[in-house]
């Protein structure tokens, strides 16, 4: 097909490349022929079609200005990046939600969604988030300010934080309880705008997405790949049910702490040894305020049952007749509804939560107008809502994550036994929280850890025994009969273990309580400094801090202080052993071999020995070392050694949420606290006060590097904070919590599709009057390839319909040039229901190690050892099928790679014999100056040209 028109669709990764740089070209050298400042089309100015190639398109997907700006532009940047940090315990819910095994939808034609196992869990999880960030802004709205920086004394004297500003000085004409339900108004405000932000992302791509899924909605076929349904774009979101129950949800929170409070105006919790809520510090109650507590949190049960049945709306419940006949006439009827009607049900209840909470709200903004349930002048002041409340939502979170643990398990049998030993050891820790110091706190504290450690054994064995069974990526002795069932991604194929909706969640209720931590005690800081003494001259006597009795802090937000600063300290101690164990001696990694189109290109890179390399690995051990003595051989090994400490994130953030998890265990249990501060004390007195003075201040020094990072991010650069680990969380819709940050691919996927749909199914003719034959090559950068892979897998099942006997795919028109890939690494192993090795159709991934001087060895070994690696997989389900496999090869994919890139992987395997996809990139990067390529410096490499030609010559062939 020589006549063909080919179109280079060029796709920028995380460094949001200026169009002018993809195209190679000056920056005037562009012009925009499609799309806004959101996402954008760009060709050459100067550049016609010769030969069949039309001039190279490149598609900017980046949603901020490439060109820098002036100083509010930059300002307005840096604040957007710290909003985006603010809410990463969202993203990392969300990220949660797709880590899962989802099932395959029933059909790809349906707006409905089978979320499987966990969903409801998540979306649960993700609830009492919202409650923990309401938590802490009450502490600081209602405790903090409301209450203890008002104060009545017997004399009938007023006074207010010296620290405050004085335009709250108004406030003291109410009493405790009106001021707190006024100022409760705050925290209700902030979920309110957290709304308004995530429903302006929603709405805004909700028609064009809606579009994009009728689009790819015609196929009836069962089992596709979830990008390839209609379900995945337009079932799976968040909506306005669940942004309503969030919202109610936070107004009964607010309402419950005050009716809480209210219900024991006597209450003396603070002089509990404990200091968190016990039996025996409470009073007897008032019965008014303490209807409206217990309603709040009947209310938030009721709010949390909705969230989870709004998790999936399947085509059809799974309950066979038999067990339908047996349920009510009222249940049997809602069963047999059409999913669009459950879906209306869903939302009205939600209205209705919503409504209510507002309701009621208002009724205690009004009672408390005329009823004063407050301590009498000169007590001492103290919100008892908040003393224990922290620690309940910060316990619900953490044994909702560690449930997560137990979704692996194949036997309904063993899942409930896991269920059984997990809640038992839950209830217990809750209940030895709540017991007044002794024998028996200690004793359920005790049993109820037990059962824990228990559940994470039992856990353990399990997934042990389901990798024993997994096999090595290598081609079956005996290759499979046809039409059997393809190989779903094993348990080592999956990042922990298949566990990554936990780890995802408990690093979420980690950054969720160190952020309210930080809020907290940042504000507590500074509301209750004593003021300054008169100085002498160059000198001045600090204050003493205050006493409890004078100002007294929520007690969970400083104990999380103390274990964040403990994690903070064992993990420096794990990467300094892990930069000792990796980097003490230069190693020979293997490397892909190179092609060249001269002999003058090779820049010494003819032979593995210049490149300081070996082709496959030493059967006497692996790595060796490197004896090199040329300078450039061995700055290539030393860049090879310092990219690959990124590609170990999988096994560090394993080790920070094991951490994480056993210092919310012991958050969860106060006696063990209580004995170490009586410890403490006894080395010496005050000893414990003065270490939460210094874990505070790690923690704010720590939030304000971490926002000092961000905001240099911002003002220097256009890369998104958190880099490709943002974009990672970003890609999928917002499933898992309302507030998650916006889905960028619900942008660019149907942008990019829409395109390449536009030009395959151009009519031009020929002289001869037939059509011409189109095709395009996706040359995508780093997470640019997982946009194309997305696009492709959408753009399935699609015809050209030149006319209507014309059932030629738009697939077969499409070929992709990845390089810089995360596909299989990454995402393949992060998520593997949405891009697993059998939607990609390659070899599954063995996990990265922590501590080896090769964090791929156990995967290169594999894979060296193998007579022949496994074919890709050539059916219409799979990414390598859509894109030509047959028998082994894959004519329509290349990738390349090069190991010192820190963010680049192949994406078939590591060997080079039988490897139909991964091809090698040039390590010294284009240009005069001699330098060593990472990330970038791919478009110029020779490797990139002859793939390039590979490709044209593949569609060309048909």
């Amino acid at each position: 097909m020589n006549d063909m028109e080919l179109l280079e669709l060029r796709i920028h990764g995380v460094f949001n490349t200026p169009p002018a740089e993809m195209l190679e070209v000056e920056s005037d050298g562009v012009v925009r022929v499609g799309g806004d400042t959101l996402g954008s089309f760009w060709a050459r100015r100067t550049d016609q079609a010769r030969g069949g190639v039309v001039t190279p398109v490149a598609f900017s997907w980046g949603a901020q200005a490439r060109t820098g700006g002036g100083a509010t532009q930059a300002i307005g940047r840096a604040l957007v990046h710290v909003g985006w940090f603010l809410v990463l315990p969202y993203a990392l819910v969300n990220l949660a939600y797709w880590t899962r095994e989802i099932p395959a939808q029933e059909s790809g034609e349906h707006r409905t969604w089978e979320g499987g196992v966990g969903a409801g869990t998540v979306r649960l999880f993700g609830l009492i988030l919202t409650l923990i960030a309401v938590a802490a802004f009450s502490a600081v709205a209602i405790d903090l300010v409301a209450v203890q920086c008002f104060r009545r004394f017997a004399e009938g004297t007023d006074a207010v934080c010296a620290a405050l500003p004085s335009l709250f000085d108004g406030l003291r004409a109410f009493d405790a309880d009106s001021r707190a339900a006024l100022l409760g108004l705050i925290p209700i405000a902030v979920v309110f705008v957290l709304y308004w932000i995530g429903r302006r992302g929603r709405v805004r791509f909700d028609a064009p997405v809606e579009q994009f899924a009728k689009d790819i909605g015609g196929n009836h076929e069962k089992g596709l790949p979830l990008l390839s349904t209609r379900g995945f774009w337009a079932g799976a979101r968040v909506r306005s049910t669940s942004e309503w129950l969030h919202v109610a949800a936070s107004i009964l929170l607010v309402l419950f702490l005050l009716a809480f409070d209210a219900a024991f105006p006597k209450a003396d919790c603070v002089a509990v040894p404990a200091d968190t809520l016990t039996l025996a510090c409470l009073d007897a109650p008032r019965i008014v305020p303490l209807v409206f507590a217990v309603g709040a949190v009947a209310g938030i049960v009721i709010v949390g049952v909705f969230v989870v049945l709004a998790s999936s709306t399947p085509m059809r419940d799974a309950e066979p007749q038999a067990a339908r006949r047996r349920m009510p006439r009222w249940v049997q009827n809602r069963m047999n509804q059409p999913p669009h009607r459950r879906i209306d049900q869903k939302r009205f209840h939600a209205l209705v939560s919503l409504v209510v909470a507002s309701c009621a709200y208002v009724s205690w903004l009004i009672l408390t107008s005329f009823v004063s349930f407050a301590n009498e002048p000169g007590a001492q002041p103290q919100f008892t809502g908040l003393i224990g409340t922290p620690i309940v939502l910060m316990t619900l979170a953490l044994f909702l994550a560690l449930s997560a643990l137990n979704w692996r398990q194949a036997s309904p049998r063993l899942r409930t036994a896991g269920y059984t030993f997990l809640w038992v050891g839950g209830i217990g820790l809750l209940v030895g929280a709540i017991l007044p110091s002794g024998t028996t706190q200690w004793l359920v504290t005790f049993l109820g850890a037990a059962v824990v450690i228990a559940f994470l054994f039992f856990v353990r064995g399990s997934t042990r025994d389901a990798r024993a069974l997994t096999p090595v990526p290598c081609a079956p002795e005996t290759p499979p009969s046809a039409g059997a069932e393809p190989q779903f991604p094993a348990l080592r194929f999956r990042a922990w273990d298949g566990h990554g909706a936990a780890v995802a969640m408990m690093l979420a209720l980690f950054v969720s309580m160190a952020l309210s931590s930080l809020l907290v005690l940042g504000l507590a800081a500074w509301l209750g400094a004593p003021q300054p003494a008169a100085a002498d001259r160059l000198w001045r006597t600090p204050a003493a801090p205050p006493s409890a009795a004078e100002w007294n802090i929520p007690d969970a937000y400083e104990r999380f202080a103390v274990v964040l600063t403990v994690i903070v300290g064992l993990t420096l101690i794990l990467l300094i052993v892990v930069a000792v164990s990796t980097m003490r001696r230069l190693t020979k990694y293997t490397l892909p071999k190179l092609s060249w189109t001269a002999e003058k290109d090779s820049r010494g890179e003819r032979t593995f020995a210049e490149r300081g390399g070996v082709e496959r690995p030493d059967t006497s051990g692996y790595p060796v070392k490197l004896e090199a003595e040329a300078e450039r051989t061995r700055l290539r090994a030393m860049t090879r050694r310092t990219s690959h400490l990124a590609h170990r994130g999988e096994p560090l953030f394993a080790w920070i949420s094991a951490l994480a998890m056993t210092g919310f265990i012991t958050l969860a249990s106060p006696a063990l606290f209580d004995f170490v501060k009586a410890w403490l004390t006894t080395i010496k007195p005050g000893l414990p006060g003065e270490i939460r003075t210094m874990t505070t201040a790690v923690l704010v020094a720590l939030a304000v590097l971490a926002a000092g990072a961000v905001v240099a991010n911002a003002v220097s650069s256009v890369d998104r904070p958190l880099g490709v680990f943002w974009d990672v969380v970003a890609f999928f819709p917002r499933a898992g919590h309302p507030f998650a940050p916006p889905c960028f691919a619900e942008r660019t996927v149907p942008e990019l599709a829409e395109y390449s749909r536009r030009f395959l199914k151009t009519t031009e003719t020929l002289g001869n009057g037939r059509p011409v034959d189109r095709a395009i090559i996706m040359t995508a950068h780093s997470m640019g390839s997982t946009i194309a892979a997305a696009t492709i897998l959408s753009l399935r099942g699609e015809t050209v319909g030149y006319a209507p006997h014309d059932i030629r795919l738009l697939t077969d028109r499409i070929a992709m040039l990845s390089y810089g890939s995360q596909l299989r690494a990454y995402f393949s192993r992060f998520f593997p229901s949405v891009f697993g090795c059998q939607v990609l159709g390659v070899p599954g991934l063995l996990g990265p190690s922590l501590f080896g001087l090769d964090p791929w060895k156990r995967q290169v070994e594999a894979e060296f050892a193998c007579a022949q690696l496994c074919p890709p997989d050539a059916s219409p389900h799979s990414l390598t099928g859509m894109l030509g496999a047959k028998g082994r090869e894959v004519s329509k994919w290349r990738n390349l790679w090069r190991r010192s890139d820190y963010l680049g992987f192949p994406v078939y395997a590591y060997r080079d014999e039988g490897n139909p996809v991964d091809r090698g990139a040039s390590e010294t990067a284009p240009g005069y100056m001699w330098r060593i390529a990472t990330h970038s410096d791919y478009l110029a490499v020779d490797q990139l040209a002859l793939q390039r030609e590979h490709l044209e010559a593949a569609l060309r062939a048909g």
